[in-house]
């Protein structure tokens, strides 16, 4: 037998297996360093600003010195003279057709392309007309921790908290339940085993967008599949259904967001425990059957408590990514669902940075939304661990 001797941390061995190992996580350490840290840390700064943008003028692409006052004339009148057109029509691709006089003003003029929204400054200096692309800038004053309080007063916010909140209160328990519950099954000796695992697995790795539109026409009103079955399954019993409008009732908006999302996760998370249900040493069951167990006890005794470290995991990732929830909400309401009954805390980030230019409180949400998930990971991490079985 051969034994393997500690290396010291003052050996030039240890040094250099600590050095290659770290040139292996290297590629990694950068992809969460520009993707996940630098993000995070400049949030959290620009949550202590009053964030804006102004448009200023960059370098002069044009200069006229000759006929100045005719493109002058031409400019109070709201029209562009043919030789800027051109020159712009020539140098920037612009479409003659689809440029405009945005703003005019004493010695300044502010030209709009529409399709593109390029814009372009004409000043006036001395005798001359400069033309110069405009050059949008980050103005930022400091305002400490007043976008924390825009943001906790804020009514839209307290609407998305809620909303996020139930969303993830219910749809991660019964997922994990359901996955549970399948895996059970999909454990047991049935034909096609193989089949119904991977078509259980396909709604995971099918495209978000995909999966919303689809939902979209099951949501349907009209001609929807959901109700087409509940009238159908109404009519076995005599009954008249009433058609839901899934999408447009702020009574069902987040009823039918956690639907879709339980559909989707419930074979991923089975297909975990399923993995985690075959590396259960047999011995176990055996020795409760001879102790007169029967096959729910021995389920609810041995597989369940075995299988924490699996349900552990499942639970930590749901409820970070249920936090996080987006997409689903923008594709499938193409909003925030009728009174923004589906508003969400990271929609509500969007919403404020990108629909309403309000950076800063974005920045705020989204410290908050962090510290949310990191509260709730730390009392995972410490309290709900410590009733983990880790197998021996």
């Amino acid at each position: 037998m051969r034994l393997r001797i500690p290396v010291s941390w003052k050996s030039k061995r240890f040094w250099g297996e600590t050095l290659e190992a770290y040139i292996y996580l290297l590629p990694t350490l950068a992809v969460l360093g520009l993707f996940t840290f630098y993000p995070f840390v400049n949030a959290f700064r620009y949550s202590a600003y009053d964030i804006g943008t102004r448009t200023v003028p960059g370098e002069p692409v044009l200069v006229v010195t000759e006929g100045v006052d005719d493109w002058m004339a031409l400019l109070r009148r709201g029209r562009i003279s043919e030789e800027l057109s051109e020159f712009l029509h020539k140098k920037f691709s612009i479409n003659p057709e689809k440029l405009w006089v945005r703003l005019r003003q004493a010695d300044r003029w502010v030209l709009r392309e529409e399709e593109g929204g390029r814009e372009f400054v004409v000043l006036r200096e001395s005798e001359t007309l400069t033309v110069r692309p405009a050059v949008t800038r980050w103005d930022l004053q400091p305002v400490g921790w007043k976008n924390f309080e825009k943001v906790l007063k804020d009514r839209d916010f307290h609407k998305a908290l809620l909303n996020t909140t139930k969303y993830v209160v219910i749809s991660v328990p019964v997922t994990l339940f359901l996955a549970l519950l399948l895996a059970t099954l999909l454990n047991q000796g049935v034909r096609s085993r193989a089949l119904f695992r991977t078509a259980n697995f396909l709604p995971y790795i099918t495209p978000w967008v995909a999966v919303a539109m689809v939902f979209r026409w099951i949501y349907n009103r009209d001609i929807g599949l959901l109700n087409y079955l509940l009238s159908s399954f109404a009519n076995l019993f005599g009954t008249q259904a009433s058609l839901f409008d899934w999408l447009n009732d702020a009574r069902l908006a987040l009823p039918a967001l956690i639907i879709m999302q339980v559909w989707r996760f419930t074979g991923y998370q089975a297909l975990i425990l399923l993995a985690g249900m075959q590396g259960i040493d047999r011995e176990y069951y055996e020795a409760a059957r001879v102790d007169g167990a029967n096959a729910f006890q021995a389920w609810r005794k041995i597989t369940v408590p075995l299988l924490t470290p699996q349900i552990f995991f499942l639970l930590i990732i749901s409820l970070i990514g249920s936090f996080k929830i987006f997409e689903e909400v923008m594709i499938l309401f193409m909003g925030s669902g009728p009174q923004n009954s589906a508003l969400t805390i990271v929609y509500y980030i969007f919403r404020k940075a990108f629909e309403s230019g309000h950076y800063g409180p974005a920045s705020a949400a989204s410290v908050i939304l962090f510290a949310i998930i990191f509260i709730l990971s730390l009392f995972q991490l410490t309290v709900v661990q410590r009733r983990v079985h880790y197998e021996r």
